[in-house]
Formats: C-alpha cells, structure tokens, sequence
C-alpha cells in the first residue's frame, strides 16, 4: 500500500472508490475532499511549500494518477475490485467500451449479447500501466468518439463539433498527429528537468564536499592553533624556568658571599671581645709599670681592628625581575595571528600563514600540503586522493616528498636470545618458545632491524644536487614495569650503517648510528629518560620520561624522519610534541632502521613499527615534521 500515491495536504491515500484526485499546477495531486474544503479558497501544498488561489485557477482532475491508481490497486488490491452490477462478485475484467468491471459470470453474458460480443475486455490479470486507455467521448454529441484536436482552442472536439457551434471553421488536426507532437513535447520537458535535476545533483555533491571540506580544514587548522600555542606555551615556561634558575643562581651566589661576610664578622666580633675582655682585666690588674709595658701591644692590637670596619649593608637585596617590554608583548599576543575567511589565504610580511581553499581543494598547511603514502591508492585522513606524494616545502623553499615506505620488523634477524617477532609483526623482550636456527640473525645487538636497508642517493654532480628523499615511520612500545629497577636501556629506536649493526649489543653504543632511547643515564641517576645518541656519544637527555613503579604501563610513540638527499635525521617524541633532536650526517653507506629492547627481567616491552598507510597525519604531526625537515 505505500505504493500508493497521497494527497500533498491531508496525506491520506488516494484508492479507487475515493475521492478522486486533481492537479495542482505544481503536478502534485490534492484529493477532492480537500479541494472542496479548502479554507479562504487556498490549498497549500505541503510537499513544494507553495499555495494555490482557487479563485484565479481551475484544477482539473488528475486522470493519469486515477489511472495509476487503478493500475495499483488490481496489482496490489485485486480483492477490491467487484463487479459493477452489484451481485457482489470479485471482477475478474474490465470492458473499456462498457466503462464495467465484469465477473466471471456477467463476461458470459457479455459475450453472448450482439451489442456487446464486439468489445475487447481486458482481463485484470493481464492489465499492464499501457494497456489502460479508454477511448474518449464527447459530452455534446455522445456516443461520437473525440477524433479532431482544435489547435485554436486547444481541446479535443468530435466530428459533430467540428460542423457546428462554436468550433465551426477553427484550425483542426488529426488527434495522433497532435498526441504525438505533445508528446515529443512532454518528452523534452523531462529531459529538461532531469538535466537541470542533474546539475543540482552535482551541485549538492559539491556544497556536500565543501561541508566535508571545511570540518576537515577546521580541524586541522584546531590542530595548527593548538600545536602554535602548545609552541608558545612551551616556550614561554622555558623562559620561566631558564629566569627562575638565574634568580636561584643569583641567589645562591648573593647567600654564599653573605655567608662569607658573616663568618668573617663574626671571627672579628669574637677577637674584638677577646681584645676588649683582655683591656679590662689590665685596668684591673696592671700596675703603673705594666701599664707602660703593654700600652704599645694594646694599641697595635686596637689598631688592628679598627682598620677592619664593616660595611653597612643595603636594607633590602638590589636583585630585581626586569619587565620592560611586557605591555608591548601583551599586546602582541592580544593580535597574534588570526583566521581568514574560507576561500582566501591571507599572507603577513614576516610571519607564516596557514591558509585553506575548499575550492579546489589546495593545502590546509602552508608548508606541507599533501601526503599519499606510494603504491596505495588510498590516500590518508584529511587529503586529496590525487596527488602522488607529500608535497611540502624546506627552508630553501625547494619542493620535497615525503614518502612513508611499508618498513617490517625482519624476524629472521632477531636475536632470539634476547627478543623475538611474534606473528603479528611485534617485537618482544623475551626469547621465543621455540628456537630456530638461522645463520643470518643477530648475535650480539639485543633487537632487529628492518627487512631492508635504505640505500643513499647517488653522488651529486656539478649540475644537478642529490635528490630530497625524506623519509618518515614510527613506533609505538608498551612498557610494563615488572619490579621497579633501574635498568640501564628500556627500549631504543634508531638508525645505523648497515655494516655496524651487530657490533655491539645496543645500537646506541654502536659506532656510526644515531637513535633515540628510553633508560637510565648519567645526569639524572636513579630515574628514566629519554636519551638522544648520536654515534655512541650520550647526547640531550628528557627527564621524567616513566614512573619506575611497579605495575605502571606507559607507552612511548616516537617519529623518525630521514632525509638521506640532505643528510638530515631527526627524532620526534609524539607523545610530547616535541622534536627531540635534528642530526646532520655525512653518511658512508645504506643504513639500516633498528629496534632494540633491553632485558625483561625488570620490565616488559611490546614494540610495533606504524608505517606505509597505516600512519595517521595530522596537523601536529605535519608541523613536527617540518620543523624536523628545517
């Protein structure tokens, strides 16, 4: 039943015996109730939202909608549908001539009788949306069939009104010749429409884009704000901290002089009590020759202490904090940075500005626009799908590519005294269950490396440089702190000449590498950081990296960026946003991506390589890369 079409005002069904419907110049159909009823002369059509006067147009009624409807309902409703001679029989045909439906019994006599055996009826079984036509009458001259179109008056006539009245001498034409042309007509008008239907298809796919677009530029853009403030912020307590260790500093020098004043006041303050305390016994004591004897002993001494007067000290500490220029930075920050409008990019002489154009689709980041990892066709979150790389730009200005190659953790390599690969790609600190023997594998780093090596670029020539090549994949390691000891490495992540890479047990001790790693250090004994090495050289140490608790499960997420065109190397820690280190190196070989873990007696390490399409971009992360690229 909900095949069935409704009226755009009451909404109720329309059915065969019902009222019957009409055409609104929308082309939508009001049924006759609600055209009989409705108020101030006005229906409203709730479908297109538009009203119709009835005082200025006349409906007529909808003959293709009845048709459909009966249509309808002998396809879905046959039960229905009774014999027009009242004798409560289900129909079984229709007589177009008769306008009868007929039953099983009233079609024999039907076909019995001279007048009707003639009619062709058709059997509501067979009725088909085509097979519906009725020949048409005329009103005036019934039973006189509708044969001329009045192209004057633009209706059909019979042959009687073509003779007489009103019609006499218009402008006539066969009715076929007329349907046909009307319709060609008709045919065209849809043709129009669902051209114009099309385009508005198109256009809502675009304004749908733009929507999806601009959530997507908002958000990347949120990030960008975040990251420049998070940048700021950072900044900001780094001042704070490098002006409270000068204060402490200052202060601990101003303490150790005054400390220095005090002892030396005091001692004086004792051997003049001393010096005091002896002239007074002589006053007692001495005699008129003891007084002669001493005077110039006495006056040596006296002297002696007068000569080292105290200085008088200031009533406050001249130490100050210095705020000039805090109004000026106050208002800066006030007018710092601003959002243009969609559509426009806004540039500033000396500053850098993110800028978004939804309309054909270009970067939400000023410096990396683009990013496709090679050889999949999907592209990552928050990018167009037809660019071939990610396109970005140094601090030359010269366009780069960043690729993300599909790196794999080479379990054939593992020292599996040590560590092993588990089937789903994790390295673990542990010695598999079943050891196999491979001549290949590792036999003193305590980790893996990448099933290949990345190869440097050819030597530049006088005319044109080495190729920008960088490179970029991640890690991700849960720890778990088992007892709470101070293990010297925890986890290490980094990159090594292939030909270095089992000479020594943790690649940050290896000659010619570079890594980042998790583990006690010299600074700051008795707890955990994170450690840059460059070369087997211990190099900037985080703090605070883990709680040595037991039953603590931090996880680490670090980047690493490789540019072997520019020779450049960084370390991203993810978790922190913060470019841990940028390491320019004259490379002698292809170098290999190393993963190390350290003994699982005090904690347990499950490290997993992000790389290829499965690197999630956004724009912290873009902004961290391009810092680490500059």
């Amino acid at each position: 039943m909900d095949a069935f079409p409704k009226c755009s005002v009451c909404h109720q069904q329309f059915t065969l015996k019902g009222p019957a419907p009409y055409l609104l110049p929308c082309l939508h159909a009001v049924c006759e109730t609600c055209v009989t009823s409705a108020a101030g002369g006005v229906i409203p059509c709730s479908t297109c939202q538009r009203e119709v006067n009835l005082t200025n147009t006349t409906l007529l009624k909808d003959v293709v909608r009845q048709k459909e409807i009966y249509y309808l309902t002998v396809k879905h409703c046959p039960t229905e549908l009774l014999c027009t001679n009242d004798d409560g029989n289900q129909a079984v045909c229709w007589c177009p001539e008769c306008e009868e439906f007929l039953c099983e019994y009233c079609q024999n006599l039907h076909n019995r009788f001279k007048a009707t055996r003639i009619h062709v009826v058709e059997t509501l079984t067979d009725t088909t949306p085509g097979s519906m036509h009725t020949k048409p009458v005329c009103k005036l001259h019934s039973p006189y069939p509708l044969e001329c179109f009045d192209k004057s008056c633009n209706i059909l006539i019979c042959y009687k009104c073509s003779r007489l009245g009103d019609h006499a001498g218009h402008d006539l034409g066969d009715v076929d010749v007329a349907a046909d042309a009307a319709k060609r007509r008709i045919e065209q008008h849809e043709k129009n429409v669902s051209t114009h239907h099309t385009r508005h298809q198109t256009y809502l796919k675009s304004i749908n884009k733009a929507v999806n677009d601009t959530k997507k530029t908002s958000s990347a853009l949120k990030d960008t704000i975040h990251h420049t403030f998070h940048s700021l912020r950072t900044q900001l307590d780094q001042r704070e901290k490098e002006l409270i260790i000068d204060l402490e500093n200052q202060t601990r020098q101003e303490l150790s002089n005054l400390h220095t004043e005090q002892v030396t006041s005091e001692g004086e303050s004792e051997r003049c009590k001393w010096t005091s305390d002896y002239i007074k016994t002589v006053l007692g004591y001495a005699s008129k020759s003891d007084f002669l004897t001493l005077e110039s002993s006495i006056q040596d001494a006296t002297m002696t202490h007068l000569r080292s007067v105290p200085l008088k000290m200031n009533e406050s500490p001249a130490t100050g904090f210095n705020t000039k220029g805090l109004d000026k930075l106050k208002s800066d920050i006030s007018t710092f940075g601003y959002v243009s409008a969609y559509g426009s990019v806004a540039t500033d002489k000396g500053t850098q500005t993110v800028g978004c154009q939804l309309a054909d689709a270009e970067s939400i980041h000023q410096h990396l626009e683009y990013l496709e990892v090679p050889n999949d066709p999907t592209p990552l979150p928050g990018f167009d799908a037809g660019c071939e790389s990610y396109k970005g730009e140094t601090g030359t200005m010269t366009p780069v590519a960043l690729q993300c190659p599909q790196l794999q953790l080479d379990a054939a390599r593992a020292n599996t005294d040590r560590c092993h690969v588990t089937t789903d790609g994790q390295l673990v600190n542990s010695p598999p269950v079943t050891q196999h023997r491979h001549s290949g594998r590792l036999r003193k780093y305590w980790g893996t490396c990448a099933s290949t090596s990345i190869p440097l670029p050819p030597s530049p020539s006088t005319v044109t440089p080495a190729p920008h090549n960088p490179q970029y994949w991640e890690t991700q390691s849960r720890v778990g702190v088992v007892c709470g000891g101070l293990g010297w490495l925890v986890l290490e992540v980094g990159v090594v000449e292939e030909s270095q890479v089992d000479s020594e047990m943790y690649v940050c001790l290896q000659r010619r590498s570079w890594c980042v790693s998790v583990g006690s250090c010299d600074t700051h004994w008795g707890s955990l950081c994170t450690i840059v090495w460059q070369q087997g050289e211990e190099g900037k140490c985080y703090s605070n990296t883990m709680s040595n608790t037991p039953g603590t499960q931090p996880t680490f997420h670090y980047g690493v960026v490789l540019d072997v065109g520019r020779g450049r190397l960084a370390f991203i820690d993810l978790d922190r946003e913060v470019v841990l280190a940028k390491v320019d190196v004259e490379w002698r070989e292809s170098l290999l991506p190393v993963f190390g873990v350290g003994p699982p007696d005090d904690y347990t390490v499950n490290m997993k390589v992000i790389s290829g399409a499965d690197i999630t971009m956004t724009g912290t992360k873009q902004s961290l890369i391009y810092d680490a690229l500059n």
